[in-house]
């Protein structure tokens, strides 16, 4: 099989086929493969269907693009006619709810992943939608979920907009199989198998997929069996002991685990091994054009990719374990490095691309200061976090590798004129371990602000959502400026954080506002706590305990939830009311006389 090459050129390079005319053009009869996306097509490797999709050519297989179709009718899903091996589907770069919903409830006024930023361009629930149209339009042919929504819902999860417990997006969408997890080795397998002839049952058992079992398809020996739909829908403590219960499991080398669904039986295999550094680097390297396809012009492009076009991704993979982040279950904890040789030229390429004006924005990941980090005891441990309550003794935190590459890059910024940013979070309490690092990035990696997440100020919700106590942040704050100052220059945090976390009180909330204002501080953005399928804090959000079956407060219904978030922006004058109210209610009239003195 040899690798396809479109002939569809545009002012950027080369895509992969998206229309019939580009199929036909490619000399192809049929392509080998369809990916379908509710995003648009930016080939960029920041976007899975383009991540997965050049992997797959590169392989061999032909590769074809429908993005963003008309799912009101079967025509758009006929328009490439049929894959021969199969269909793959992903939804959004981001979970579709929250692409698509705020917090509150509230439909956002923008799609930032579709053609200029316009809204109406892909269903509610498109893993669903699409299915059910492929379906329609061609029988037999698999279907495989993936990217961050399927892996998110693979099992039986809580659906903030619908405030309902759903079964999996698997069983729902009525696929084949679903791949979660950083997808590569999975989808490898998969294509090898079914190009072998193999059928769907023989599929069951690779590491990072899950699959529904059928007549043929027995449930693994060893496996670890879940709370079912039902018993979880009719008593919703159970979602703590659920969450425990997989999330020791949930790592390469863990057991299979079972979940009766309302229809059917599903298997979640362990998530696959992650990627080594020199398949990271193939990976990388992999010609993505860092455009958006060129049909998207007349409309002004897609919003998502401005950001990011000039981004580099050293790493994958978080160790953090923040209770409300769920990039444990999607990329894991396991660092996954790229070479310095592989940034360099990464940075390279992008020097001379024809768009590019003189800034790369960021070389990072999930957490930019985990790059090279790893643990020593390997694969089998089911801790979520090697930092919290403290840094695991197997954790090799040092930070050799991230100066290497740091200061490779300052050589190579220097040599060509090209600024470079370091713009992912970092983690504050990771930083303060190094003063050659927080040197180096404040005197040459820094633009001015640094993003950083102290995320709150009272310690015990700090420990709900796995997060250091803030003295460690005002220590990094300390030893940031004193870096800056001899730099040279004058720089600032932008610090962030959540309101209406599990376990925050009103009067948390207060406690935080009452120190936002002895600081001077006006935080921009103030991140409302979304229940985000398959992290800790939205099992400790739907049971109403923590991890050790403690109950706790949660902070729900719109009414206190825009109350916690206004505290926090307590200048806004559209804030001013609400806040007031609720002070004097609380008969904190030294805290109101605070904010009126700064209006």
């Amino acid at each position: 099989m040899q690798t396809p090459k479109s002939k569809i050129v545009d002012k950027c390079d080369i895509f992969l086929p998206t229309t019939a005319e580009e199929i036909r053009q490619s000399g192809w009869d049929m392509p080998d493969v369809i990916l379908v996306t509710a995003d648009a097509y930016i080939d960029h490797p920041s976007f899975g269907v383009a991540l997965i999709g050049r992997w797959l050519e590169k392989l061999g297989y032909r590769v074809a693009i429908l993005a963003q179709p008309d799912w009101r009718s079967v025509d758009a899903f006929r328009s490439l006619g049929a894959p021969r091996l199969f269909w793959g589907i992903t939804s959004v770069a981001v979970d579709s709810r929250l692409n698509d919903y705020a917090s509150m409830g509230n439909r956002r006024k923008e799609d930032v992943y579709s053609p200029g930023g316009q809204l109406g361009n892909r269903p509610d629930r498109p893993l669903q939608v699409y299915a059910a149209r492929i379906r329609e339009a061609y029988k037999g042919i698999p279907i495989i979920l993936g990217g961050l929504e399927a892996s998110l819902r693979r099992l039986v999860h809580y659906d903030y907009i619908e405030d309902k417990i759903k079964q999996s997006v698997l069983i729902d969408a009525k696929a084949d199989i679903l791949v979660h997890g950083m997808g590569e080795r999975a989808i490898t397998e998969i294509a090898k198998r079914l190009n072998d002839w193999q059928k769907i049952e023989q599929l069951a058992g690779i590491a990072g997929t899950a699959y529904v079992v059928r007549r043929d398809v027995a449930v693994p020996e060893d496996a670890v069996r879940l709370p079912s739909f039902s018993q979880l829908e009719k008593d919703k403590e159970l979602f703590m002991p659920a969450q425990i219960q997989y999330q020791k499991e949930a790592h390469p080398g863990g057991l299979p685990i079972v979940q009766e669904q309302k229809g059917g039986t599903i298997v979640v295999m362990p998530p696959a091994e992650p990627l080594s550094t020199e398949e990271m680097d193939k990976l990388y390297a992999l010609p993505f054009t860092r455009c958006w396809h060129p049909v998207y012009d007349r409309q002004g492009g897609v919003p998502a990719l401005m950001s990011i076009q000039f981004s580099i991704t050293a790493h994958r993979g978080c160790f953090g374990g923040c209770s409300f982040c769920s990039i444990y279950f999607h990329q894991g904890k396991q660092i996954s490095s790229r070479s310095i040789e592989s940034l360099l030229a990464e940075a390279d390429r992008l020097r001379t691309h024809r768009q590019f004006r003189g800034t790369i924005s960021d070389i990072g990941g999930p957490t930019a200061n985990m790059y090279g980090m790893k643990c020593s005891q390997g694969d089998g441990c089911a801790r979520v976090s090697c930092l919290f309550p403290s840094a695991c003794k197997h954790l090799q935190s040092d930070a050799r590798e991230l100066i290497k590459m740091m200061e490779a890059f300052l050589r190579w910024k220097k040599q060509n004129k090209v600024n470079v940013y370091i713009a992912s979070g970092i983690r504050h309490d990771l930083a303060l371990k190094s003063k050659e690092y927080i040197d180096l990035l404040a005197a040459d990696f820094v633009g001015g602000h640094l993003k950083v997440a102290p995320e709150h100020f009272c310690p015990h919700v700090l420990d709900l959502m796995g997060k250091p106590h803030f003295e460690l942040f005002e220590e990094f704050e300390t030893r940031f400026q004193d870096a800056s100052k001899r730099a040279g220059k004058e720089q600032y945090l932008v610090p962030y954080f959540i309101s209406s976390h599990p376990g925050c009180t009103d009067e948390d909330a207060v406690s935080l506002m009452d120190f936002l204002i002895s600081r001077s501080w006006r935080p921009r953005q103030v991140q409302d706590f979304i229940p985000i399928p398959l992290a800790m804090a939205t099992a400790m959000y739907v049971s109403g305990t923590d991890t050790k079956g403690n109950k706790i407060y949660i902070p729900s219904g719109r009414k206190e939830k825009r109350l916690q978030a206004a505290l926090l922006q307590y200048y806004l004058p559209a804030n001013k009311k609400i806040i007031a109210d609720f002070l004097r209610l609380c008969r904190r009239g030294d805290l109101l006389a605070k904010i009126s003195r700064l209006r």
